[in-house]
């Protein structure tokens, strides 16, 4: 069962599918459940304005930053083994990690970044994750208030943020980037959406969540000038940077968004929060986004709430982590669930991709396959499971699921980034980064 235990983590101890789904309706969780997990296995159809892509499984891998690039943000050997294994993993889509379009916005010298002297090690990468039959997205991002490398004296913020500064009052020290150096961006997004594009990707994602730059914008309320203030300004460099990708892409190119739906930060500093109840969604400002991108070829959304830098159990609920959650974790996959359905509903021509189901281990098939059957997603996404489990999505659709491989929630893989190591699965990949644990969070 779950509980509290001394340590201040939750313990996950079911036996069965059985066991969970009726812990479940016992205590009010509507979150959905199907022994049948043929959905899985069902081809979604990405419905774009140039026509319709047919992927070969309804299951994904989440963009997962693994911080072991090269220093010129080109593909390390050890980059190139994990695209491996997610590529390997089974499943249809590989949403790869954060790629930075501008050197001073990386999060750190290790992160990756396309430009012209970069572009034949992505071409590379991306056919070798092709030779799995996987659909390949290209995540394009400028770090923000989360920017840390040699170039970048102090993070690139783009608007002042109370309850980030609480927690790192240095902030309050640092300027906000101009409108000058903002209005230069798209033309940044579009070079490297196109090198991404002849590289080979078939999507490319303009990155607006977790509070790196551009969602921090569409919670800039307290910004002043034409990127603050109104839903019009907050939206404003997203806007342009779409439109902007879009105009030098090739029709058939899907054009996707890894996409806060709601930063779950209170007003006036989040996006999509309702007002007078701290932290709690409102998904009212994320539509009328999404009917604006979708009217211009927004095809493809990996959805997702929260910021790990700020609330990391309402964007990947946990067993154990850094603090101790102020709800329980189902709760979260609850809201994680219940957003997604309300914007797969409102859009259905939209492919969704969801969230959160690693949390679950070994019965996540069965909690994926009723949210596939209720339409609260066209796909699934695991990226804690995806480091931890190789081939989780064959097994998964296989019904053969190792209690053994799976990912147990346990947050080492977010301490070793947290404090710069290469990041992945310290318990299930240990030949690789048990000893980067033990090196930088236990000191051995």
């Amino acid at each position: 069962m779950f509980a509290y235990d001394k340590k201040d983590s939750y313990t996950f101890s079911f036996t069965s599918p059985d066991e969970l789904r009726l812990y479940m309706e016992r205590n009010g969780y509507h979150i959905p459940f199907s022994k049948d997990i043929s959905p899985l296995s069902a081809k979604p159809v990405i419905k774009t304005p140039h026509g319709e892509i047919t992927l070969k499984n309804s299951l994904a891998t989440h963009p997962m930053e693994g911080c072991d690039a090269n220093i010129d943000g080109s593909a390390s050997d050890l980059t190139r083994r994990r695209y491996a294994r997610f590529s390997g993993s089974g499943a249809a889509l590989v949403w790869m990690e954060a790629i930075s379009v501008v050197p001073e916005a990386r999060t750190s010298d290790h992160q990756m970044m396309l430009n012209d002297n970069t572009a034949d090690s992505f071409k590379s990468l991306v056919a070798d994750i092709k030779k799995n039959d996987a659909f390949v997205v290209a995540q394009l991002t400028h770090s923000g208030r989360f920017a840390k490398n040699s170039d970048t004296p102090h993070a690139l913020f783009a608007t002042r943020s109370l309850p980030f500064e609480e927690k790192r009052p240095q902030d309050k020290d640092v300027p906000v980037l101009t409108d000058d150096y903002l209005d230069a961006l798209p033309e940044k997004f579009a070079k490297a959406a196109k090198i991404a594009e002849d590289a080979g990707f078939d999507a490319i994602d303009v990155k607006a969540c977790h509070q790196y730059l551009l969602d921090e914008l569409l919670s800039a309320h307290t910004r002043e000038g034409k990127y603050g203030g109104s839903f019009e300004n907050r939206i404003r460099l997203m806007v342009d940077c779409f439109d902007a990708v879009r105009s030098v892409l090739r029709p058939e190119t899907v054009l996707a968004s890894r996409l806060s739906l709601s930063d779950m930060i209170e007003a006036p500093y989040g996006f999509a929060v309702a007002e007078g109840r701290p932290a709690t969604p409102d998904l009212t400002e994320t539509k009328k986004l999404l009917e604006i991108l979708t009217a211009k070829g927004l095809s493809l959304v990996d959805m997702t709430m929260g910021s790990p830098y700020f609330n990391p159990h309402v964007n990947r609920p946990y067993n154990r982590g850094s603090y101790m959650p102020p709800e329980h974790p189902l709760v979260g996959l609850e809201r994680l669930i219940d957003a997604s359905r309300e914007i797969q509903h409102t859009f259905p021509d939209l492919t969704v991709i969801g969230t959160g189901y690693s949390y679950l281990r070994e019965f996540a098939p069965y909690v994926a396959a009723g949210a596939l059957k209720e339409k609260a997603a066209s796909m699934i996404g695991f990226g804690r499971m995806a480091f931890a489990y190789d081939t989780f999505a064959t097994d998964m659709m296989a019904g053969k699921v190792d209690p053994k491989k799976v990912c147990i929630a346990c947050s080492k893989c977010a301490e070793i980034k947290r404090l710069s190591g290469l990041t992945g699965c310290p318990i299930r990949d240990q030949e690789i980064y048990l000893p980067v644990y033990r090196e930088l969070c236990m000191k051995k």
